[in-house]
């Protein structure tokens, strides 16, 4: 259920195994659901009234919001019922004794080649049968499956966020700072490196730059740049300052 950039790259996991005949559903017509039947081969409707009624699982792919919506166009008495989310309680799938969810720690663009036998899986059921039969599932996507609780698989979502949306944020206003002079592209290495960085060392380990040196002089040049940038310069301040509160704590 769903045709946006989850939905995409499950069906197309799926797809690849070659084992399950797939069925996907928007709420209403969409230019993606082509995509799908072209390149993935699959059944596709626009309508959530024609969801079949015997699938062994029905994936909802949608946003946090819409998911119980979605939940109770389910009719079914088998199979399971799975969300996607990671920020959301297994009880939002409603009433569906067979419950499930099904966290990919992961970003998810359509164009992107996702790396799937690294990505993390996060599982939750609301019993055992279906947590086995989940878990065999997952093995088929990913070698790192993980089964936690609401509470923490929440905590990982928010971890997810700062690593991954803020940071990516972070480089959209690199990238604007310099982009008169098209230079984003230099920052690519120091970018990868960074990520690298974190399979050899801790991260508060691994950090580097002016405010872990405490170096003022560079800092205060960096905030006359950003003079005309009210939330960027707020930003640097408080990463600054969250840097150095950091490294203390290290040497406490």
């Amino acid at each position: 259920m769903g045709c946006g950039n989850v939905a995409w790259h499950l069906a197309k996991q799926i797809s690849s195994l070659k084992k399950y005949e797939l069925f996907v559903y928007n709420h209403q017509p969409n230019n993606m659901l082509n995509d799908f039947k072209t390149n993935l081969n699959c059944n596709v409707a626009s309508n959530l009234n024609k969801i079949i009624n015997d699938a062994e699982f029905y994936f909802i792919c949608v946003g946090d919001k819409f998911i119980s919506t979605v939940a109770k166009k389910i009719k079914i008495t088998k199979g399971i019922v799975i969300h996607t989310s990671g920020s959301l309680k297994i009880n939002e799938l409603g009433g569906h004794k067979n419950a499930a969810v099904f966290y990919p720690l992961q970003t998810f663009s359509k164009q992107d080649k996702i790396n799937w036998e690294e990505t993390p899986i996060i599982i939750e059921a609301k019993n055992a049968v279906v947590k086995n039969k989940l878990n065999t599932f997952a093995k088929q996507f990913s070698n790192d499956v993980n089964f936690l609780n609401y509470n923490a698989r929440l905590k990982l979502h928010l971890a997810a966020v700062l690593v991954n949306n803020f940071t990516n944020a972070l480089y959209v206003a690199a990238n604007d700072l310099i982009s008169e002079n098209k230079k984003s592209k230099l920052l690519l290495p120091l970018i990868k490196q960074t990520g690298l960085k974190l399979n050899n060392l801790d991260a508060r380990a691994a950090q580097t730059g002016p405010a872990k040196r405490k170096d003022e002089t560079v800092m205060k040049k960096h905030l006359k740049l950003l003079s005309g940038n009210d939330d960027l310069k707020k930003i640097y301040k408080q990463m600054s300052n969250l840097i150095i509160k950091q490294q203390t704590k290290k040497h406490a």
